[in-house]
């Protein structure tokens, strides 16, 4: 609960005097007549409130030099309950969030009218609304804009958007948030392994991918952070290889794309591993180039570069792995080859909110992955670590997966 104090407590700092600030849990998208789709709850209102009910708000009010906040969550019904199952009562909504002012959700447009209205508080100036976040414009699109629309009308008030806020804020890890980050990556090492346990020639890509993600559901029911990626031989130069329906082959190399999630933090890991047990040829050409960079832009990360400097170093020096390894030659361009960027920053999202632009700064947790992809020998490798910017250069979250080459066969080796 501190931690979600602090949170909302520099969320107040970079609110002007007389304003408030309203954010959203979103709400279900319909999946068919009576059905709905699986909750997934705004990652700025979980944030700073750890409530992911859906039709819940916080609002933040700052003011008189006073700031106030107030925590709205659906009210007791005991027929949704026979349907739904047990929602938040103000009383758990409270423990959670560490919010003492909780109330249900038919309170809030009496509460915001009170506060413009000035019956309660002094004069409102502004409002705050995430206006520019794209998981809230496909989850809550129309009622924002609406809300917005009848702010502006109705109360004469200004609009401004909070998502820069939230986006600073969420880009500096706390060490709470990597710690869940950590454990969410060593659970995805193991459920790589139990991946791997169960590899064998001739089945299917997906069944390796159904093996990841029950492997999360006996453990702690782990979640996963995204689709899983499973792509053997030819399908790994898709990127987000789809279908998954291919058969594994001994001479093959297979993809993984994958991570569990813990506590809402994502772990994004890839690996590639021989079906066989064993890189050969131009696989090994291939796995090396990709491992070199993965660890050369590894040791390049500090404060002070951006993700386009990490990119600009990670295609040329592919380049130059590719030429001198003999897979192009010089007048070959490496973007037919590698047509990715090699970095994004990672959180409660697996491609969480930033500004690219913005020089790395100590507490960015980002992605390290690097790729080859020919399709001419029907091989694709990727391989990403999860990494910590910090003071002394960078901290590798998933060291503890293995990559090099020796290590990988000797995990392949393991198999029964």
């Amino acid at each position: 609960m501190l931690e979600l104090d602090t949170r909302r407590k520099k969320v107040f700092d970079q609110m002007k005097d007389n304003s408030l600030a309203i954010f959203f849990s979103g709400v279900s998208k319909i999946a068919s007549e009576d059905e709905a789709l699986p909750f997934v709850c705004n990652k700025n209102f979980y944030y700073l409130t750890g409530i992911k009910q859906e039709h819940s708000a916080l609002m933040l009010i700052k003011t008189l030099g006073e700031r106030k906040a107030y925590l709205f969550v659906d009210p007791y019904s005991e027929l949704k309950e026979k349907w739904t199952g047990k929602r938040l009562t103000p009383e758990a909504a409270s423990l959670i969030s560490g919010l003492k002012n909780v109330y249900t959700s038919d309170n809030l447009e009496t509460m915001l009218s009170l506060a413009i209205n000035k019956a309660q508080y002094g004069e409102i100036d502004c409002i705050y609304l995430d206006l520019t976040s794209p998981e809230q414009k496909i989850k809550d699109g129309m009622f924002m804009n609406d809300l917005s629309v009848k702010l502006q009308l109705d109360y004469q008030k200004d609009i401004v958007d909070s998502y820069p806020i939230l986006r600073d804020l969420r880009m500096i890890k706390s060490s709470e948030e990597i710690e869940s980050m950590v454990k969410a990556i060593e659970k995805t090492n193991n459920g790589i392994a139990y991946a791997i346990s169960k590899l064998k020639v001739g089945m299917k890509e997906h069944e390796l991918a159904d093996y990841f993600e029950l492997y999360g559901r006996l453990h702690d029911r782990s979640g996963l952070a995204f689709d899983t990626i499973i792509a053997s031989g030819k399908n790994a130069t898709c990127l987000h290889y789809p279908s998954q329906n291919d058969t594994v082959k001994e001479n093959d190399l297979i993809l993984f794309d994958l991570g569990y999630e813990h506590n809402g933090y994502s772990a994004d890991i890839s690996r590639t591993f021989p079906v066989n047990g064993k890189f050969t040829g131009v696989q090994a050409k291939i796995y090396e180039a990709v491992l070199n960079c993965n660890k050369a832009v590894i040791q390049m990360i500090k404060p002070g570069l951006t993700i386009k400097d990490l990119q600009e170093f990670a295609t040329e020096y592919l380049r130059k792995q590719c030429i001198n390894s003999g897979l192009m030659d010089m007048n070959d361009d490496i973007r037919n080859y590698y047509y990715h960027n090699v970095s994004h920053h990672l959180g409660l999202d697996t491609h969480d909110i930033s500004l690219r632009e913005k020089p790395l700064e100590n507490g960015n947790v980002i992605t390290v992955e690097p790729g080859l992809y020919f399709a001419k020998y029907g091989v694709g490798v990727r391989i990403e670590d999860d990494v910590l910017v910090s003071e002394g250069g960078s901290i590798v979250l998933s060291k503890n997966i293995v990559k090099e080459m020796d290590e990988v066969e000797r995990l392949m080796a393991t198999r029964g």
